[in-house]
């Protein structure tokens, strides 16, 4: 039996890598202003779509767009709010680079226009209200290609989000973790519900003959539990779910100070958390400019 292989190209693995990291950004920040928006009972947050265009091709340079994140930041900061933003680079036919921006604004406050106040001097900028953030993010992201990126200038970079709560920023990082260290562990979680529902079946057919004597002398058949009762079974079921609480708490706890659950080491990852080393299922060759995942025997 042959060993299965899946052959990676740098370009489009920068590609995917952007469209999953836009993506998810943006829905954290989604989910976050509406569970905010329904403690207040109306909409507290304003969606805002800013396009920075260069006035000349060939004016990027590396600072540009982080100082301009960071002049922004420090607006919001000044005003007691916490900046949530994501943006994206994309290149005009024209061969200039520009950027789009979706930041969370509160309601209370409007945001100046970049290149008015200063935080872009670089050419002009367009304000609109995006309806749909994710929308827009996915839209844009999808238009950078393998081939567009031979065309972008050297060492740019192709997205940057933040204003994330520290728990939230933990989650994000988990959910841009390889997919087979998210197959397994939703193989765990495939599992433990499968134990559990074992358990209920067992409760449920295991079963003996008890003989009892009817008022005519005959002998009937009934079924009990063999070996425990059905209170010592809801005992060993709430157990099980007050420590699987017990641990959601101390997961909760330790995203909330904004430890990584996961760390990346030669050879798989580590669970921080309990210190297992879980062997990544593929072994990694280089091979004329694409990458080889080829599966290990033992995960075949």
């Amino acid at each position: 039996m042959e060993a299965e292989q899946i052959v990676l190209e740098p370009r489009k693995m920068r590609c995917r890598r952007l469209r999953r990291t836009i993506t998810e950004a943006a829905r954290s920040h989604e989910r976050q202003t509406d569970w905010a928006s329904q403690h207040m009972g109306r909409s507290g947050y304003r969606k805002t779509f800013i396009t920075l265009t260069y006035r000349y091709t060939g004016e990027w340079e590396r600072c540009h767009v982080s100082r301009m994140v960071r002049l922004m930041r420090q607006w919001f900061k000044r005003r007691g709010e916490s900046c949530r933003f994501v943006w994206v680079a994309e290149l005009q036919e024209r061969g200039a680079l520009h950027y789009h921006l979706v930041v969370w604004v509160p309601r209370r406050l409007r945001l100046p226009r970049p290149d008015v106040c200063g935080w872009w001097p670089h050419g002009s900028t367009k304000i609109e209200t995006a309806r749909n953030p994710i929308g827009y993010m996915v839209k844009y992201a999808t238009k950078t290609t393998p081939d567009a990126l031979k065309r972008l200038p050297k060492g740019v970079r192709l997205h940057g989000n933040g204003g994330h709560e520290v728990s939230d920023r933990v989650a994000l990082r988990e959910k841009l973790m390889p997919g087979w260290l998210h197959d397994r562990r939703d193989q765990q979680m495939i599992d433990a519900h499968l134990s559990e529902e074992y358990a209920r079946q067992a409760w449920e057919m295991r079963r003996i003959e008890l003989h009892s004597f009817k008022r005519d002398g005959t002998i009937a058949r009934c079924y009990v539990d063999p070996e425990c009762d059905k209170q010592a079974y809801i005992e060993h079921v709430l157990d099980y779910i007050a420590r699987d609480e017990e641990w959601h708490a101390y997961k909760d706890r330790w995203a909330s100070k904004g430890y990584p659950n996961y760390l990346r080491v030669s050879g798989g990852m580590v669970d921080l958390r309990t210190g297992e080393h879980i062997p990544t299922p593929w072994q990694v060759s280089y091979q004329h400019g694409s990458l080889i995942l080829t599966k290990k025997p033992e995960h075949q």
